[in-house]
């Protein structure tokens, strides 16, 4: 647990009981812990002090509060932001077209739930050990280290977590079409299921992000999976090359 040492988690719950588990449990395996009942507060101290990663806990009953607390912070931060409810709480499709990095049942056993929380850090991380490498589609780019997509202008096209991993996971194939069960894997650490449409709404989220123009960037490829093949709003040929 030392490696987790030093890095903040905001849990917005607002059950007295259950937020004092949840804090000792976290603060026990090397989390600071701070504790919100809405996401006006943190909101409020995303400027000096940010946490490195949001749980919230989900209203019992009413998904649409909690993805109204889940938009309220999308629009100050891109930090990597968790669902926890129970199965029957929350609507996992509503919760991640929202904005939510992953949405976790309830039920699970917590050590189960910090491993989540560990590999969407590591997910978080892992452009800073790589150093200043950038891809770039003409004047689009990727930036690693900065864990950003710069449109030419300079503009900032802000992903979530997810999105960005997916981002960087096509522009690294372009030409190549990526299964379903690829993106899973990669993306979400778990293994594709034919039934969920969690991988499909990703896709669909990003092209939204990449504006009208650019929605056929990411081509369907029927029975393979998804392609990078280039912005169309850009000139040149749209090659890829590494900065």
């Amino acid at each position: 647990d030392r490696a987790m040492t030093q890095l903040a988690l905001g849990i917005i719950e607002t059950d007295r009981t259950e937020s004092a588990r949840l804090a000792k449990f976290f603060s026990e395996h090397g989390f600071v812990v701070e504790l919100h009942v809405g996401p006006d507060s943190l909101v409020a101290r995303l400027g000096s002090h940010p946490p490195h990663l949001v749980l919230i806990c989900a209203c019992l009953g009413d998904p649409g509060v909690t993805a109204a607390m889940l938009r309220h912070i999308r629009e100050a931060s891109r930090l990597p932001t968790v669902i926890l409810g129970g199965i029957n709480d929350v609507s996992p499709v509503l919760l991640l077209e929202a904005g939510a990095d992953d949405v976790l049942d309830r039920a699970l056993p917590l050590r189960a739930i910090l491993a989540r929380l560990r590999a969407i850090l590591r997910r978080a991380e892992w452009g800073l050990a790589q150093g200043s490498r950038a891809l770039t589609v003409n004047g689009w780019r990727l930036l690693a280290d900065r864990r950003q997509l710069l449109r030419p202008d300079g503009s900032e096209c802000v992903l979530t977590t997810a999105e960005f991993d997916l981002m960087r996971l096509l522009l690294e194939r372009r030409g190549r079409a990526v299964d379903r069960d690829t993106i899973a894997e990669i993306v979400f650490h778990r293994p594709f299921r034919a039934e969920d449409r969690t991988v499909d709404n990703l896709v669909l989220r990003l092209r939204r992000k990449l504006g009208d123009t650019n929605q056929v960037a990411v081509k369907t490829v029927r029975g393979a999976g998804y392609m990078f093949v280039g912005f169309r709003d850009e000139e040149g040929d749209g090659g890829l090359r590494v900065a």
